[in-house]
């Protein structure tokens, strides 16, 4: 449900900088925007965009890093009344195939070298980035800021975010301007309403950033966005949020974890940490409590479909076995079902509903799709929908929400949704790959970890490894990329003719167990081996080679973070965490250590003389690397 007399979110955006032309509205790297400012460059973009063929029922694809540009673009699709896709140069091509098949594309932003996009054989025209220069957009637009911002449907796309999809095809959810509207309209009661500095640790292809920055845009807050690198080096992202004290922090709870136990602190500034998109610990109530005594926190829950978070819980009670997920937000309903769509009695698990204003329109060009999760809302007015969750949920007799994991294989990598049917139907169509089941070990809240169990082709040999990730890193995204490969003769079967899961799990190599950490390989071994055996813990496969590059093995930008621990474990100070982006390989990384401590890579002579302190190295190397939602 919508409401079309209030007002909607360009509008609001627009009546802010009329009232505040000269406050801070946006910050990301060295650029800083006004609200003016801002404005006017969204209106010179938004004339480029129109000149292009952007209109209402058309779509735009925002191919660019994090940028102001990008941000501009956002609102710059609002005004011309088209639907926006953010879709960064770093995720997979198939996302932008993917938009391009489900909607009428009219013009793409990005660089102009884009290879993915040059590859395609209709593609859309292209607005170069190297040609949108802020000052000239502003420059145009201040000329047409005056002009009228078109009649908009509030029922009319405002954005699409793809997500993984269980055939092995993205699916791209279809968001109203209403529904955005009205699932930004009441964040003010656990947001607040003073001067605020909102701080989102996410990009802009996660969905779960666009209240933060709808809220801050239409009351006259500033947005603090992180650069790429930024994001990716969690000590930089640290000194951003002192740099500008932040008041605000949106935030995934495995990328907080980490942003808890690091060197730096957090500033004092802060007054709100929202945590969301992963299951929130008790242990990271406690933490965030040790850490940020003077700072509240609240844990948001919401699928793609259900627009950014339906339900929050702003007191989290660290004393609680499991914290809740909360309430609804007003003008969101949730209730928890049976098999017939009646509700259960309090304490009893069914799947949990979504209705009301927070519920997406669609799946992009997908009838069948759409008829199977957003179903008629029995208890609402003729017309109304809920969304199908597929998670299972409680609620108590306080009419709290507590969720209890789902009721298919889908599940959450650092904040990510991956369908591991999807992970499975891309390995499938490698030519010497004939079955593949993947499971998700959740050994703990922090970094599940995904093994992949393959049947060769006939006539094949079991594939490489790193064979298998180029052909998966094209399809899917990062954090849907599977540690460990194992090849098997044939897949055990259930009674019912199904793959036995947990008959796979039994099989499950135990790669980076402590077992085999590098402080018990003894006095003889080497600093190349060493470091090798400290990559295959964090990685969580042996598959990586004396010169493999870290990121191209499975390494990301934030487990270089667990990388620099273990390494600064076993060697206090001889390489910083920095230099990690730069030494991509074992044999670069063992070299530097040998250079700066004087230790023989063949020899271990280092290793000799620190064996003694064998106990204090790696004492986490149990635990997994926190890291990043969509990095």
């Amino acid at each position: 449900m919508t409401h079309p007399t209030r007002q909607s979110l360009i509008d609001a955006f627009r009546a802010q900088a009329a009232r505040t032309p000269q406050a801070t509205a946006l910050v990301i790297g060295t650029t800083a925007l006004t609200y003016r400012e801002l404005d006017h460059v969204s209106a010179g973009l938004a004339e480029l965009l129109r000149r292009a063929g952007a209109r209402t029922g058309t779509s735009v694809c925002i191919r660019l890093e994090q940028s102001a540009v990008a941000v501009a673009a956002v609102l710059a699709a609002l005004r011309v009344g088209a639907a926006w896709s953010a879709i960064e140069p770093d995720l997979p091509p198939s996302r932008l195939r993917a938009l391009l098949r489900d909607t009428d594309c009219a013009v793409v932003l990005a660089a102009r070298d884009d290879q993915d996009l040059a590859r395609l054989p209709d593609a859309p025209p292209r607005l170069a980035a190297e040609d949108l220069d802020l000052g000239a957009l502003a420059e145009a637009g201040a000329r047409a800021v005056a002009d009228p911002v078109p009649a908009v449907p509030e029922d009319a796309p405002a954005y699409l975010v793809y997500t993984s999809g269980s055939t092995g095809t993205p699916k791209g959810v279809v968001v109203s301007r209403g529904a955005l509207a009205d699932s930004v309209r009441p964040r003010g009661a656990v947001y607040g309403t003073g001067p605020s500095i909102f701080l989102m640790a996410m990009r802009l292809s996660f969905d779960g950033m666009l209240a933060g920055m709808f809220w801050s845009f239409s009351n006259g807050h500033t947005l603090l966005l992180p650069t790429a690198r930024e994001l990716g080096r969690a000590p930089e992202f640290v000194q951003l949020a002192r740099r500008h004290r932040a008041t605000h922090l949106v935030v995934v709870p495995s990328y907080y974890r980490l942003l808890l136990t690091g060197p730096d602190r957090l500033p004092d500034s802060l007054r709100l940490v929202v945590v969301a998109g992963e299951v929130c610990t008790p242990e990271l109530v406690r933490s965030h409590r040790a850490h940020l005594p003077g700072a509240r926190l609240a844990n948001e829950y919401g699928p793609t479909e259900t627009v950014v978070s339906c339900t929050v819980e702003d007191r989290p009670d660290p004393a609680l076995e499991r914290i809740p997920i909360g309430r609804p937000w007003p003008g969101a309903t949730a209730r928890v079902l049976d098999e017939r769509l009646r509700e259960v009695a309090d304490g009893e698990l069914g799947e949990l509903y979504v209705g009301g204003a927070f519920v997406a329109s669609c799946y992009a060009r997908a009838p069948g799709r759409t008829a199977e999760r957003f179903v008629a809302d029995p208890f609402g007015p003729p017309g109304a929908r809920l969304y199908r969750t597929g998670d299972l949920a409680r609620r108590d007799a306080c009419g709290t929400l507590h969720y209890h994991g789902r009721t298919d294989h889908q599940v959450k990598v650092r904040g990510a949704r991956v369908e591991l049917g999807e992970i499975e139907a891309v390995l499938e169509t490698h030519p010497a790959v004939d079955q593949a089941v993947v499971l998700c070990e959740e050994r703990d809240a922090d970094a599940p970890r995904l093994t992949a169990f393959l049947v060769p082709a006939a006539g094949h040999e079991p594939p490489d490894p790193r064979d298998l990730r180029g052909h998966c890193r094209e399809q899917l995204v990062h954090q849907a990329l599977p540690s460990r490969f194992v090849p098997v003769d044939r897949l055990p079967l259930t009674p019912t003719g199904k793959a036995d899961r947990t008959a796979l799990a039994s099989l499950s190599p135990a790669v980076a167990d402590r077992t085999e950490h590098p402080a018990g390989q003894g006095r003889r071994a080497g600093t190349r081996q060493v470091v090798g055996e400290i990559w295959a813990e964090v990685l969580g496969h042996r598959d990586a080679g004396p010169e493999d590059n870290f990121f191209v093995v499975g390494g990301d930008s934030l487990k270089v973070v667990e990388l620099y621990r273990r390494l600064d474990a076993r060697w206090p100070g001889a390489v910083r965490a920095g230099e990690l982006f730069d030494l991509v390989t074992v044999t670069a990384q063992a070299d530097v250590i040998d250079d700066r401590t004087g230790t023989d890579a063949d020899t271990g002579d280092r290793a000799d003389a620190e064996a003694d302190a064998g106990e204090r190295c790696l004492p986490d190397a149990g635990r997994p690397a926190p890291v990043s939602y969509e990095l």
